[in-house]
């Protein structure tokens, strides 16, 4: 009896969360990431669920471009409008300063944070954790950043 219960819960929560997220789906956005790194992000969602973000970062002598694929989870229905968190990962290339010289800097990155667009303004903002793992250089796994981005084509 208990285990049929949570999952009428789960279900209903379910389907409160799919009719109370507004479509995600051709939004775009861009803005700035504060944090490692620090640059210039931008993101683009295929459907309500999917999307890509790239960052162009520096941080620590060294410069990253970052392709991220994410999968994003609507929390609206347990929380407010609007609130969610997502997870993916991703690839970067670059360039850092060792010593005095450039070497080159390429890795697999993952990503896993919190969401929230406004409902009022075009804005988004995020909080996400981003370890990167370089190959043949040190890793990067307590990448933390808050992003703020402006959403296009908003009707807000």
């Amino acid at each position: 009896m208990n285990k049929r219960f949570i999952y009428a819960i789960m279900l209903l929560c379910l389907a409160g969360s799919a009719s109370a997220q507004q479509s995600l789906k051709g939004q775009k956005e861009a803005g700035v990431r504060l944090g490692l790194p620090l640059g210039v992000t931008g993101r683009y969602f295929f459907t309500d669920r999917s999307a890509a973000e790239g960052i162009v970062g520096l941080y620590n002598r060294t410069f990253t471009v970052t392709a991220l694929y994410q999968y994003h989870f609507d929390l609206s229905a347990l929380t407010i409008p609007g609130f969610g968190w997502y997870a993916g990962g991703g690839a970067h290339l670059g360039t850092r300063d060792i010593d005095g010289s450039y070497r080159f800097l390429g890795g697999v990155d993952g990503v896993a944070g919190l969401n929230y667009n406004f409902s009022n303004i075009p804005l988004n903002l995020s909080l996400d954790w981003k370890p990167a793992v370089h190959f043949g250089n040190s890793s990067d796994l307590a990448d933390f950043g808050v992003s703020a981005r402006y959403i296009f084509g908003s009707k807000k």
